[in-house]
Parts: structure tokens; C-alpha cells; sequence
């Protein structure tokens, strides 16, 4: 019986690496199917993994040539082709919404690199799951939802895998009201935003040719500007990193305010110098003083996260943005207390605004105090 077993097992296992590598990703499939893991990447013939925040080695794939089948099989399953003609690839893996990006073999020194950004299907964590685990505190909590809610624009900032787009979510669950219609726009699909009236579209970060269009491509800045003529009550966008940040701006200077958005960035400052870098890079001739300008007039908040050392997620400041530029900071994260510490108040103004603007919309979804 037990020798059934054994031979059992084994055919089992033998058919699920066939499935994976005709249907699936190949040695990935058991990364891909660990939840766990949050980021798969490939180094020539090394796979590493991260899991809770950590990078570990775990396989070899035994060459690299047998890296590059890897690569043409995942360009092959979404219809594309791994070649040096075409040497920076990146697509979304369909199966789960997971993000792709491959470098071409004759780019690299150290052989072919595959970075996979795991679309997470773990439960999605709300705000009072990101407070229980210290990411975010009670009373800094309470801040942005009121502010969100009083139709302030808040902009999530911070590096890649810090949590910025799981706290944006956790936000608009805790503020949106039912009644509202909202408009989200990302490069992929993670939001998943379990809201009553949402309309989520995804279009490419960069800007389309015209041979782009005539295969249906479509870009965020396109999908932004049809957004406009689509009565929303809120517009979310995922992450801003090509022309879309400067029409979007652009729009919250004339919006109703109480949208939310995300940018990679270093420290809070550094916005309007990342707005200026974004304008030059696309070809709009767009001072920096009126860049500036538009930032400082729109963005009350601005919300730094980080992950630490140890893979831990959390915010590391809350700053008020000033009409003159001045960043006043409102939260700040202790290393030492390894705790967010409340370091001032926002200004009497802008919670003159929050009370006028807030309107009906039950109680406030988490507790005040802290």
C-alpha cells in the first residue's frame, strides 16, 4: 500500500510539472502558487524569492540557457517573443495579474533577468488590520481618513514594496461612501477596490504612437483625460510615473477634491522636483515655478512610507503641505521607539476646510484616539 502511495505521489507531481510547464510558468508555477512569496526574480541561472519582506535564494535553475527557455516561455504564453530586438519586456502575467519584466540575455552580463511582482491574493488587508500590525497608528489613521473625506488631496509616497498601494486601498475602503462613483486607473490591476460604483481601468504608463493605437493600446494620461468626461465623484490613481502625473495635477486644481494617488519617491520634498523631472523626460515645457505652483496648491498631505531592515512596512511621516511650499511635518516615525509619533497639528485652516467639506457619512471607521 504504501509503495501505491509513493507511486502515486510521484505521478501526481510528475503531472503538475508538465501542467507547469505547458500551461503555467515552467519552475516558477510553486513561487507563483506560494503565497508567501511576495517577489520572484530570476539572476542568469538563480532564482531568488522575497517572503516578508526578506530576499532568500531558492533554486538554480542549472544553466543559463535553460534561464533563456524560462523567459521564451513566459514571452510565449502571452503571446509575445523573447528577442534582442525587442530586449525590455514587460507584460502582466494573466493567470493572476502578476507584473512581468524581463531583460534580453545580450543586455546583460550576468544572463538574462526576470523580475515578477506578485499580484497578492491574500485577503486584502483594512486599515484596523494595518494598525494592528504597527504600520500605521490609530490617531494618523484618523487624520487621513478625515482628510480624504473633508476633500483633501492626499499622495501616498515612498520606495518600491513599501506599501503604498495596500494603504491607498485600505483609505479608500475606509472613506468612500457607498454612493459615490469612482474612477481608478492603474498600469495593472491591484486595487480591487469592493466598493458599490467603481470603474477600474488599466492602460499602459507610457505614452502610445499611433501603431500602438491601431493594435488598442492605450495609455493612463489617454485614460485620465477620458476620466474627466465620465461624471466621477473620485478619482483614485494607482501610481503616477509618466504624463499622467502632470494632467492629473493639472485636473485637481479644477476637481472637487478628496483624491488619492501614489508616487515612488525618496523624501516628501522631492515631488515638484519629480513632476519637473517627469514634464522634461516626456517633452512638456512646463516651468519649475509653475510646477511648484500646482503642487503646493493642490496636495495637502503628503504620506512617506518605507519598509525597514527587517521587511517591515509602515509610514515613516505625515507632512502638511503649506501654500508656500513650507513641508510642516505632522507624524514622524522613532526608530528607537520603533513608533509613529504624533510631532504637530494640522493647520486651522485646511480643518476649517475638512469640517465644511466632509458632509454625512456615518461614523468614522476608525477609533480617534492614540
Amino acid at each position: 500500500v504504501m509503495q501505491r502511495n509513493l507511486r502515486k505521489i510521484e505521478a501526481d507531481q510528475l503531472t503538475q510539472q508538465v501542467a507547469d510547464h505547458i500551461l503555467g510558468a515552467g519552475p516558477l508555477a510553486p513561487y507563483f502558487r506560494d503565497r508567501a512569496v511576495t517577489e520572484i526574480l530570476v539572476n542568469g541561472s538563480q532564482i531568488y524569492v522575497e517572503r516578508h519582506g526578506q530576499l532568500e535564494p531558492a533554486a538554480s535553475l542549472g544553466t543559463p540557457e535553460a534561464a533563456i527557455r524560462l523567459a521564451q516561455h513566459l514571452c510565449r504564453h502571452e503571446g509575445l517573443e523573447y528577442q534582442s530586438s525587442q530586449p525590455l519586456m514587460n507584460f502582466i502575467w494573466a493567470e493572476d495579474g502578476s507584473r512581468i519584466n524581463i531583460v534580453h540575455h545580450s543586455r546583460t552580463a550576468t544572463g538574462v533577468a526576470i523580475s515578477i511582482r506578485k499580484r497578492q491574493q491574500l485577503r486584502r488587508l483594512l486599515l484596523q488590520d494595518l494598525i494592528d500590525l504597527g504600520s500605521i497608528t490609530p490617531a494618523a489613521a484618523d487624520l487621513i481618513v478625515h482628510a480624504v473625506a473633508g476633500r483633501l488631496n492626499v499622495v501616498l509616497t515612498g520606495p518600491q514594496g513599501s506599501g503604498k498601494t495596500e494603504l491607498l486601498r485600505a483609505i479608500a475602503l475606509a472613506v468612500v461612501p457607498a454612493r459615490e462613483r469612482v474612477i481608478t486607473i492603474e498600469d495593472a490591476p491591484e486595487l480591487d477596490l469592493d466598493l458599490p460604483h467603481v470603474v477600474a481601468l488599466v492602460g499602459q504608463t507610457d505614452r502610445v504612437t499611433e501603431a500602438d493605437r491601431s493594435r488598442g493600446a492605450v495609455s493612463q494620461e489617454d485614460l485620465f483625460r477620458n476620466t474627466l468626461r465620465m461624471r466621477p465623484d473620485r478619482i483614485i490613481f494607482g501610481e503616477l510615473r509618466g504624463p499622467e502625473a502632470l494632467a492629473f495635477f493639472e485636473a485637481l486644481m479644477s476637481s472637487q477634491g478628496g483624491s488619492l494617488t501614489t508616487m515612488h519617491l525618496y523624501t516628501p520634498e522631492l515631488l515638484p522636483d519629480r513632476l519637473y523631472q517627469i514634464a522634461a523626460k516626456h517633452g512638456v515645457p512646463m516651468p519649475y515655478d509653475l510646477i511648484q505652483r500646482m503642487v503646493y496648491g493642490t496636495v495637502a498631505l503628503i504620506v512617506q512610507l518605507e519598509r525597514d531592515a527587517q521587511g517591515h512596512r509602515h509610514v515613516q511621516q505625515i507632512v502638511e503641505v503649506g501654500r508656500d511650499g513650507a513641508m510642516h511635518p505632522l507624524f514622524r516615525w522613532e526608530p528607537a521607539q520603533r513608533q509613529l509619533k504624533a510631532v504637530g497639528a494640522l493647520s486651522a485652516d485646511r480643518q476649517a476646510w475638512i469640517a465644511a467639506h466632509s458632509g454625512s457619512r456615518g461614523e468614522p471607521p476608525v477609533n480617534s484616539d492614540g
